[in-house]
């Protein structure tokens, strides 16, 4: 059984519609396995809550390191709990560092006591390393979250640094730069 030269002809141009489409889904797959072989994560937004009640207040904040010139520190997360009864703040750290060209998930946790803890802001006590040193303020009225880390001088064998300043702020503004 034949078809009609038409509906024959219509069959042919239904076919190469399918096709078009199919290459059309193609080039957007393609185009989007790119993007993601570029930045194999998204980092997450910037959060900063404080919860509990007035007299044992809890503060947490995540989102990633940035540079004052809002360059990233790392491709990674961060996520600070400051809780006020025990005077103390842990910062845990989750970020992608690459070695021979593919992604290595880390982790890392920092432990810092707190100094003061006021109406206005948390000033942790410096965290002092064998070749850094950082400090760690969370400002409680503009909501943000501060990092400086300095080069202790007079340690040998360190690679020489220069001091850093660091702002932690939603990491997906930060892949957009």
């Amino acid at each position: 059984m034949t078809l009609a030269p038409k509906l024959q002809r219509s069959i042919r141009y239904a076919e190469a519609a399918v096709v078009l489409v199919l290459l059309a889904f193609a080039l957007v797959t393609y185009r989007e396995l790119t993007s993601l072989r570029k930045y194999p994560v998204v980092l997450p937004t910037y959060d900063f809550e404080v919860t509990g009640d007035a007299g044992a207040p809890i503060v947490k904040t995540h989102g990633t390191w940035t540079s004052e010139g809002g360059i990233p520190g790392t491709l990674g997360t961060s996520t600070i709990e400051c809780a006020k009864s025990a005077m103390r703040c842990v910062e845990s750290t989750a970020q992608v560092v690459f070695i021979s060209g593919r992604g290595l998930l880390e982790s890392k946790m920092a432990q810092f006591e707190v100094a003061s803890w006021t109406d206005r802001e948390i000033v942790a006590k410096p965290d002092v390393l064998r070749c850094t040193t950082r400090t760690l303020v969370l400002d409680l009225v503009k909501k943000r979250a501060r990092s400086t880390s300095t080069p202790n001088a007079d340690v040998s064998n360190c690679e020489p640094t220069q001091a850093h300043n660091y702002e932690l702020v939603a990491g997906y503004t930060t892949r957009a730069e």
